[in-house]
């Protein structure tokens, strides 16, 4: 293996404008936030989500944790001539019928910090400078809009004591909203969403992945430190769920 993603790294592919950057999550073991940009098939064009490795026979893996990853990324220690030189070669595979080859660009440069705050954007964790006030609106429009296009009644019921000090990601309720909406393009789940009256908010101390669970007319979220890709974490939840 070329254990290529152990550092931080810029895959590219020049005939397709293609750009993955891998850097390694702080603080976090064997996690990997991946960012991309114009991969072919991907919506939307750009975005970043937090993955992990996935040791198969004679290939590594990565794969977006929770399930629901816009691209996977494949390494097969393999290496190929590129302008005179031998570089580690890796697949994007959006399709497995057509995987887009890339090699590293020791030309980029890593911002290590925009590209944790670009994660965080698009998973939709609130600016260190949001106070309640702003996350409360936040959800709220969410909330209307999400109700707008499931037909539905869903009130929010945040539990911010147990977020304290963290209150920056009960944002993320905003990404779960989002993949309720995304579900109810489906008439069978939308008329599941319409059964569903509040959506609790809850959060506990590195308490790990995303947890969902559906009590009666309830639908509660409980957020960590490390519940990563809480969007598409739901999405794949509740396809399986509703």
């Amino acid at each position: 293996m070329n254990e290529l993603l152990a550092l931080a790294v810029v895959l590219t592919n020049d005939l397709e404008h293609a750009r993955v950057t891998v850097a390694e999550y702080p603080g976090v073991r064997d996690a990997l936030i991946v960012a991309w940009q114009d991969v072919p098939g991907v919506t939307p064009t750009s975005g970043a989500m937090v993955y992990q490795r996935d040791q198969g026979e004679g290939e590594t893996r990565y794969l977006a944790i929770g399930g629901g990853g816009k691209l996977a990324l494949l390494d097969r220690g393999r290496s190929r001539l590129v302008r005179a030189s031998a570089l580690p070669v890796m697949w994007v595979i959006v399709d497995p019928r057509h995987p887009l080859e890339v090699v590293p660009d020791a030309n980029q440069r890593i911002d290590a910090p925009a590209l944790l705050a670009q994660y965080e954007a698009f998973e939709a964790i609130a600016p260190a400078a949001a106070t309640r006030t702003t996350i409360e609106a936040a959800i709220a429009a969410q909330v209307a809009q999400t109700n707008k296009t499931c037909g539905g009644q869903l009130a929010p019921r945040t539990q911010w004591a147990a977020f304290g000090k963290n209150i920056r990601l009960a944002n993320q309720a905003v990404a779960i909203l989002e993949a309720i909406e995304s579900a109810c393009g489906d008439k069978d789940y939308a008329a599941a969403v319409r059964k569903l009256r509040d959506l609790k908010v809850d959060y506990k101390a590195d308490g790990g992945a995303l947890r969902l669970e559906i009590a009666g007319a309830e639908l509660a979220v409980h957020f960590s430190d490390t519940s990563f890709n809480p969007r598409e974490t739901a999405q794949v939840w509740l396809h399986d769920h509703l």
